[in-house]
């Protein structure tokens, strides 16, 4: 079903509340018979034709479904009934920032000039500690929507006091327990009740200042809803590390967190843009972004003389489909009217610009910006960025990953690159570097409206070709890129010839390669069969440590199956002490003790469990695992 308006998670869990008990049991299986339903707009809303003599209206205000009474339907049981929640569950959340009359930590209301929806996007600025989720490809919460030139964008954290207050500690423990059910269930059991109990814990987080919880649960329940429908671009590996998160720190907030780092754990609402001085900047490459909270768009990363990366954004709710055109979309910085895929291979002069601390340019009335020329890659002052020694870089990327996402400077975790083509391997292309390093070169984005992967299949054909690389660091696998853009290297041998247009770099996310821009040892354009990789001995990617993969197939497992087939798996603490992984043994060892333990009365009954010690007994171990493969993955790196 399409065409649906947004829903705030109140009427959600207000038309769920409402329902009999005998009702909730069968909403799952209305929402797959909703799916058919059709669909018609009108003034101020829509109708579902349920059958012939039902139909359920959906009223709007600003586009939005605000209140519960706003969704009628005709039949008898109304407005208890299933169609009506099934419609509902239907429709895409609306993620704007509740009106609540807490006042956020540190005292600072949302700005009143803030887009509709705004917040939402701002609020996915989860701030990675012990046991955070990594970034995937280009992360919303690296990222802020456009604010104004006037600074008045606030850290949610500033000013906080030493200890979360009485309402932020209930809210954490509402995301605990419901993150607790959702562990318990697996993907397979989770449902509608669930996923709205998490929606419900979100808006209540989100009204009290736990941003970065909020921001979690957000993309729990998107995973969540993704895995249900068997989406395509559900990843279980996304999931878990979301859920870890959203266990994490939900479970510190709701406890004593130290005065020290309430900061982090709260997370950031808006932030602040400080004039800068006039700039000078130079494109580098523009990444399209999917997140899984809802929204897309586009990132342009920018150097200026001195090599410092900055970027601009243009994030709005949407799928894939408007991340692929959000690189024709103007630039939201001053009146240059270039495009992002035009500022990519061009020039900028701002005056009187705002930018956040982490490099992220405002876009206020104020800001003047000029298109300038712009330079290749091989040029400075760009061409200082692949100058960096590797070891230097790779220092700096994993660092980068360690630091919260308001704060990582803009491009930290970028790597610059000089690569050669060793050949490719179904979805990955080998490379090595001038000092022997041997990389896995992977997309950063797997929707097939993207070029990605058809561009990394004919660079993995390229064998021998000397390329610069722009690529994302992935902390989870060894030496392993994910490829943003990539530039031939001058000299003789086999590359690529790239449109002069292109300026010497290919933007992987939009521009889309052709093998007749393959060059061969003698310049001639290079001719591979089609859909076959030129060598079939070409090496094989190197893999993650493969008592860490035993170890993230568990964690993973849990997830997926809940704790059900956690109680029934067999043992495998041998083999991870047998590879001297002696704490994840006993980690993985209690956590099967927990999901095994079931209390009985005294007659031996078995007795109602909260599942709080399965549940924390998985965290323990899912933190552990991201702390050991992080730290294998940089090992991989450096000699």
């Amino acid at each position: 079903m399409t065409g649906l308006p947004p829903v705030t998670a109140p009427v959600l869990a207000e038309a769920l509340d409402a329902l009999p008990a005998r009702l909730r049991r069968k909403v799952d299986d209305a929402v797959v018979r909703a799916g058919g339903w059709p669909v018609t707009g009108m003034d101020g809303g829509v109708t579902v034709q349920v059958d012939e003599a039902t139909t359920v209206t959906l009223v709007t205000v600003d586009g939005v479904v605000r209140h519960a009474a706003d969704a009628r339907c005709s039949c008898l049981l109304a407005p208890n009934c299933l169609h009506r929640m099934a419609v509902l569950a239907l429709a895409p959340v609306d993620e704007a920032a509740p009106v609540h009359d807490a006042t956020p930590v540190g005292g600072a209301a949302p700005a009143a000039d803030a887009a509709p929806g705004e917040e939402a996007a701002l609020g996915d600025e989860a701030a990675p500690g012990d046991g955070a989720a990594l970034p995937r490809a280009v992360d919303p919460a690296a990222v802020d929507p456009p604010t104004g030139s006037t600074g008045a964008a606030v850290p949610a954290g500033a000013g906080s006091p030493p200890a979360p207050t009485g309402r932020q500690r209930a809210a954490a423990d509402g995301l605990w327990q419901v993150g607790v059910a959702v562990l318990a269930a697996g993907t397979v059991g989770c449902g509608v009740v669930l996923r709205t109990a998490l929606l419900r814990a979100v808006h209540e987080a989100r009204a009290n200042g736990l941003h970065r919880a909020a921001a979690s649960g957000t993309r729990v329940a998107a995973g969540l809803r993704a895995a249900r429908e068997g989406e395509p671009q559900h990843r279980l590996a996304d999931l878990t590390d979301d859920l870890r998160e959203l266990l994490a720190v939900s479970h510190r907030l709701r406890g004593d967190a130290p005065a020290g780092e309430l900061g982090a754990l709260l997370g950031t609402a808006r932030r602040a843009y400080d004039p800068q001085a006039g700039l000078r900047l130079y494109g580098l490459c523009t990444v399209p972004v999917v997140a899984d909270s809802g929204y897309a768009g586009v990132v342009t990363y920018l150097a200026d003389r001195d090599c410092r990366l900055w970027m601009v954004a243009d994030l709005a709710p949407g799928d894939v489909g408007r991340a692929a055109g959000a690189g024709d979309a103007t630039v939201a910085v001053g009146e240059s009217g270039l495009s992002h895929r035009q500022l990519t291979r061009a020039g900028l002069v701002v005056s009187g610009g705002t930018a956040s601390e982490s490099g992220q340019l405002g876009a206020g009335r104020a800001v003047r910006a000029a298109r300038a020329a712009g330079v290749g890659w091989a040029d400075e002052p760009l061409a200082g960025l692949w100058t960096q020694p590797l070891p230097d870089q790779v220092r700096r990327a994993f660092g980068a990953v360690a630091v919260p996402l308001p704060e990582r400077p803009a491009g930290a975790d970028l790597l610059f690159l000089t690569v050669r083509v060793l050949g490719g391997h179904e979805h990955t292309v080998l490379v090595d570097t001038a000092d022997g390093a041997v990389l896995t070169l992977t997309v950063a984005d797997e929707h097939a409206a993207l070029p990605h992967r058809a561009n990394l299949r004919l660079l993995g054909q390229a064998v021998g070709a000397r390329l610069r690389l722009v690529g994302r660091l992935d902390p989870t696998r060894r030496a392993t890129v994910q490829a943003l853009a990539v530039g031939p290297v001058d000299g003789d041998g086999p590359g690529l010839a790239l449109p002069e247009s292109w300026v010497g770099h290919a933007d992987l996310g939009y521009d889309r390669l052709h093998t007749s821009q393959l060059r061969t040892a003698d310049g001639a354009a290079a001719v591979p069969p089609p859909d076959r990789l030129p060598d079939a001995a070409a090496p094989r990617p190197r893999l993650g440590d493969p008592a860490l993969g035993l170890l993230r197939r568990q964690v993973e497992r849990v997830v997926s199956g809940g704790r059900a087939i956690q109680a029934l798996a067999d043992p495998t603490e041998r083999r991870l002490r047998s590879a001297r992984l002696d704490l994840g043994a006993h980690l993985l060892a209690a956590m099967g003790s927990a999901a095994r333990s079931r209390p009985r009365d005294a007659f031996g009954r078995l007795t109602d469990d909260d599942g709080q010690a399965f549940a924390e007994s998985w965290l323990a171990l899912a933190v552990y695992e991201e702390a050991a493969s992080r730290a294998s993955a940089e090992a991989s790196w450096l000699p």
